[in-house]
């Protein structure tokens, strides 16, 4: 192991030595991109002053659901990377990295409806971790014209990141891979540790204090905790598990069937127990069959048929009205929890969030019964301290009576419902139209919700759509569930 460190260290130091390319070092706080950054940090430290000649700048990305003791480690580590390396006057720059507001995940999952994620409508990975990170080394490379990006990955984890790395093979540069989106098609691929097992990443953090002072075995210790047994043995042979294999990421997350790692941390460690309402809040409202909760048009309006069945699209309004409301309920039972944890700091969603998701209903969606104040003060008791909208055109009173009209109307449920929204969504468009002054689109908003809106109740409309009269040209009957969006 320790010739195999020596190697690595002096590969790095060839490489920082060989050209004037920045390196951006990708971290997220875990075992394997620590062990890199601490390879970097140590040969770089290593090189007289006058030979550091370049940048590196330390990425990690923040998608705002991560697991909150993960986060928490992450933040005071990158603010630890920077005191340690002003201190030790090496040029190495942490940044933390969020999504844009329009990529945030409770802005889509509530704002815009879309269904939590799954398989075939996997829209979280892109807009919460790969978007801020590429745009940031797209910048950087274009800036420098080009750039080398360390990752922390190693052939063996799975058979997909295996197949991953693959990719990058074949390069024309020694240890050094193009990368494969044509985005990032100046940056190259560095994986200094693409060979080591489980085991020699523990081996090596385990043996070699931090240099930017986090404890090593504070981090074993986090691993440690996220697995059932809170076991992490002495490796003896291949058949000896490992306590590499926890996982962290997102707790939102509903492409696995549980989050083991925060059930493993609540089970084994008393003072993170104030988690468990995130971990209810996942497992009732996320990760569960939804068809229900969605509208039966897809987000444009358009009807999808598959296997004779109307695709359905965003959730409704009373879902996501709902979701909101449990959201905040389940921040304010984790502020409640353990105090003495700091636990009145956690926001699962920020105010921000909550002033674009309204804006989104009200100016986009055309729900202009303004329900986030009314569901934040019902949740927390207290005003609602985002920015204000526009007036709407009608008071709480007004929308009730024009319920009470739609249902004297239409006596069955669903076609009430629907004609009490159809009639809301074209005041909400003369409204909007009269206090922007902008009318060169009036007339075709006001015939987009007239479309939307035609039908009376979800038969209907999957009758109309199995005449033949509603078809999309860009439907993929194979991929029903990608069309909702």
């Amino acid at each position: 192991m320790r010739t195999d460190v020596e190697r690595i260290l002096d590969e790095v130091q060839s490489l920082y030595l060989s050209d004037p390319m920045p390196w951006i070092v990708g971290y997220s706080g875990g075992k394997d991109s620590t062990a890199c950054l601490q390879l970097i940090w140590t040969a770089i430290s290593r090189l007289p002053a006058d030979q550091r000649s370049k940048p590196i700048h330390v990425i990690s990305t923040d998608t705002l659901v991560e697991n909150p003791v993960i986060a928490a480690w992450v933040e005071t580590s990158l603010l630890r990377i920077g005191l340690a390396a002003k201190q030790q006057g090496l040029d190495i720059r942490p940044h933390r990295l969020t999504p844009s507001m329009e990529n945030r995940f409770w802005v889509n999952l509530i704002g815009k409806g879309y269904p939590a994620p799954r398989p075939k409508f996997r829209w979280c990975t892109d807009r919460l971790k790969i978007s801020a990170s590429t745009k940031f080394i797209q910048e950087m490379s274009e800036s420098n014209g080009e750039a080398i990006l360390v990752l922390g990955q190693r052939r063996g984890e799975s058979h997909a990141r295996d197949k991953v790395m693959e990719q990058y093979k074949g390069s024309t540069r020694d240890r050094l891979s193009k990368n494969k989106d044509p985005r990032l098609s100046r940056v190259w691929v560095y994986p200094p540790i693409e060979n080591w097992s489980s085991d020699d990443v523990w081996e090596f953090l385990i043996s070699n204090s931090n240099p930017w002072g986090i404890d090593n075995q504070e981090l074993f210790g986090i691993y440690r905790g996220a697995t059932p047994d809170a076991e992490c043995p002495i490796v003896v042979d291949t058949s000896t598990p490992s306590c590499g294999d926890s996982r962290f990421g997102c707790y939102v997350c509903t492409m696995v069937s549980q989050d083991k790692s925060m059930q493993a941390m609540i089970q084994n460690d008393e003072q993170k127990q104030w988690m468990q309402p995130i971990l209810d809040f996942r497992n009732k409202h996320l990760a569960v069959e939804d068809r229900a909760n969605r509208d039966f048009r897809r987000m444009n309006g358009r009807l999808t048929v598959f296997r004779d069945e109307l695709v359905h699209g965003p959730y409704t309004q009373p879902h996501r009205a709902q979701l909101l409301k449990e959201v905040l309920m389940t921040q304010r039972r984790v502020r409640n929890a353990d105090q003495k944890q700091g636990t009145q700091l956690i926001e699962l969603i920020s105010i921000e969030e909550l002033d674009e998701i309204r804006r989104i209903w009200v100016e986009e969606k055309g729900e202009i019964e303004d329900l986030v104040p009314k569901i934040y003060t019902e949740v927390f008791e207290v005003a609602y301290p985002g920015h204000e909208l526009e007036q709407t055109p009608l008071d709480r009173e007004d929308l009730a009576l024009l319920q009470e009209v739609a249902r004297e109307v239409e006596r069955e449920s669903e076609p009430a419902r629907e004609l009490y929204k159809l009639t809301r969504s074209l005041l909400a468009v003369q409204f909007q139209s009269m206090e922007s002054h902008k009318r060169s689109k009036h007339l075709d908003r006001l015939e987009g919700v007239l479309r939307h809106y035609a039908f009376r109740n979800e038969s209907e409309a999957l009758e109309f759509a199995l005449s033949g009269s509603a078809k999309d040209p860009e439907g993929d009957a194979t991929d029903g569930t990608a069309l909702v969006a």
